[in-house]
């Protein structure tokens, strides 16, 4: 389990989601080719993310990840 915190960007995100990509054998060209995406577009938003939240939920399916967003606890009104 990965947990992203709120101070993450979605870039940083998305590098962690390409990451375990990598680890568990799948490259960068194959994992956009799994999400119906040019490979150029999935380096160009390893640094500024132009992806749809669906897309990147998408990357994470891939790779063994859900993503969800909860309430954090350490933040107070």
């Amino acid at each position: 389990m990965l947990i992203f915190t709120s101070n993450m960007t979605e870039t940083d995100i998305i590098n962690e989601i390409i990451g375990l990509a990598k680890a568990k054998g799948i490259n960068q060209g194959e994992l956009a080719r799994r999400i119906g995406i040019r490979q150029e577009t999935l380096s160009r938003a390893r640094k500024h993310s132009t992806l749809r939240f669906s897309t990147v939920q998408e990357m994470a399916a891939i790779v063994g990840l859900s993503i969800k967003l909860v309430e954090d606890a350490t933040e107070s009104d």
